[in-house]
């Protein structure tokens, strides 16, 4: 085996395992002669990586456990659980290869919420959940097992996408005609669906359970298995057989589940896959790969326009043999007078103009106040810290355009007075109004509760609290404990009349506010980005969930 230098240097982590992983673990340590723990474990694991290093991606392997997330972490916090922690003591250059090999599920992600957190497992063991299943998948066919159990789990907006998009297969697929954009862009939102962003549930890997069941017992689980590895008809017509399967046959894909509608869940997978579409176009104007010089772009969602000041471009140069970023563009990104962020197998950097001498271009120049705050950021998170710079905060939007979002930057009146762009009267006047908002809320609340009927003196307490926003809070939920979370505190805020970050800095606004907008402006897209897929969550039940639909054939 050979000895990366990387691994060199030992790191400790944990990983959780079912009990009978520990059981096959204890009989590799007997039969290799009473060898500890942590070098059994360092050896499996070194060895593992590099057997699947050399497999095609498509051709590695995993354990049947981690793609049915078996055992399931507890549900709540206090729940026992069926695994048992494992303390690894690798190479910290080990991990990140086996991470690197280990399979990852459309919408699985390291740092998530623990649905969506992948697993990193793949020795042979079993126990009574088990046994008889087909214990080592490649990476596609698990890959493809998922799918089915997506497709048996599918919401109404999921499916609404999914046959849209398999009608344009089909319009397309024996015409030599040119795929139009609106239809090019449905179909790389409906692959972005199933391979980047899918939602995860207990159910869902329920579902997983009771397809490998059907598929990966018996004498037929190998043929099986390399039906789900080929990809070819045979899987094409299981897969849209499952995902319009009528009412009996989904109840029993689905058996050992509840009846919860998972409408939002599906509603949000659909906006994140139109998210990252949306954001990749974004990567393809900044570069110039879009074929248009338009200075304006939108973004949907949230459904803002970013305005690109002249001049400025992104450029992604070929990477060096050993896959870094060549000269000079690392050493203006390690100045922090660039970014960098991760496009098409490249990186990019921006902001660059042009110049006549090699490499062709060079940094705008002043701009690390613009960029101060995204050096601190993780590479993913890049595309979006330069989205907030563009973004046109006061764009005048067409009738059939306008956003049914509130896109603005809002700055605290304290921040806007101590920048000098707000008098002390504009001040006091904006704290007064957020104070009255805030108190004609608590009246309405306490309205509600009275109309509720209860006690007179509980009111009055009430509403002698008034002056303090978490007493009343406190007091109003004791009293109804659905009624004291729709209070908002209203905050003094000046909305920002200006146009883009960018633009300020253009315009020679001080390098000090242009700092602290350029961080506020971060922090507010990722607030609206939040409000908007929360709002795509409640769509998609309003029009999609079965209680939604009743009630609407009531009225």
């Amino acid at each position: 085996m050979s000895v990366h230098p990387e691994n060199l240097k030992n790191t400790e982590t944990n990983v959780r395992l079912p009990p009978c992983a520990f059981d096959a673990l204890a009989a590799v340590m007997t039969r290799e002669g009473g060898a500890s723990r942590d070098a059994t474990v360092r050896r499996l694991l070194a060895e593992h990586v590099e057997r699947q290093e050399h497999e095609h991606p498509d051709d590695r392997l995993t354990h049947i456990s981690t793609v049915l997330r078996y055992p399931p972490p507890p549900r709540w916090r206090r729940d026992p659980r069926a695994d048992r922690p494992l303390r690894l003591r690798v190479s910290a250059g080990l991990l990140e290869r086996a991470h690197a090999v280990s399979l990852r599920l459309p919408g699985q992600y390291q740092r998530a919420f623990r649905d969506y957190q992948g697993r990193v497992l793949t020795e042979p063991f079993t126990d009574k959940f088990l046994e008889g299943l087909f214990p080592l998948l490649r990476h596609r066919a698990a890959r493809n097992l998922w799918r089915l159990a997506a497709a048996a789990l599918c919401t109404g907006p999921e499916t609404e996408l999914l046959d849209a998009a398999a009608a344009v297969r089909t319009a397309t697929a024996w015409t030599s005609d040119t795929v139009r954009d609106d239809d090019r862009h449905l179909l790389a939102v409906a692959t972005a669906l199933e391979e980047d962003v899918a939602w995860h549930s207990p159910a869902r890997f329920q579902v997983a359970a009771n397809i490998a069941r059907d598929l990966l017992t018996g004498p037929q689980a190998e043929d099986n298995e390399r039906l789900l590895q080929e990809e070819g008809e045979a899987w094409n017509e299981l897969h849209q057989d499952t995902l319009h399967a009528d009412e009996g046959r989904r109840a029993y894909l689905q058996r050992g589940t509840t009846s919860y509608d998972w409408s939002g869940r599906g509603g949000t997978a659909v906006w994140r896959a139109e998210r990252l579409v949306s954001l990749q176009h974004f990567e393809d104007w900044l570069t110039g790969r879009t074929g248009t010089d338009s200075a304006e772009h939108m973004i949907q969602p949230p459904g803002w326009v970013l305005s690109r000041p002249p001049g400025w471009h992104a450029v992604a140069p070929a990477l060096t043999p050993t896959g870094r970023l060549p000269q000079p563009y690392a050493a203006w990104t390690a100045e922090s007078r660039t970014l960098t962020f991760p496009y098409r197998n490249r990186q990019a950097v921006w902001p660059l103009q042009r110049r006549p001498d090699p490499p062709g271009f060079e940094p705008v120049p002043g701009a690390e106040a613009l960029l101060t705050a995204g050096s601190r950021l993780r590479p993913e998170q890049i595309t979006g810290y330069i989205e907030a710079l563009l973004v046109d905060w006061n764009h005048q939007f067409d009738a059939e355009d306008d956003p049914d979002l509130r896109l603005a930057l809002d700055i605290p009146v304290g921040t806007a007075y101590d920048f000098g762009l707000i008098s002390a009267e504009e001040r006091r006047r904006a704290m007064a109004e957020a104070r009255a908002a805030t108190l004609q809320d608590m009246d309405d609340l306490i309205d509600d509760l009275t109309h509720d009927g209860h006690d007179e003196e509980d009111l009055q307490y009430l509403r002698e609290t008034r002056g303090n926003v978490r007493q009343f809070t406190l007091v109003a939920t004791r009293l109804n404990g659905r009624i004291g979370s729709p209070l908002r505190v209203h905050k003094a805020i000046w909305q920002w009349p200006g146009l883009s970050v960018a633009d300020e800095f253009l315009a020679g606004t001080s390098t000090d506010l242009v700092r602290w907008l350029a961080t506020a402006a971060h922090a507010r897209s990722l607030l609206i980005a939040e409000q908007s897929m929360q709002q795509a969550w409640s769509y998609a039940f309003d029009r999609y969930a079965p209680r939604a639909r009743s009630a609407r054939r009531r009225m």
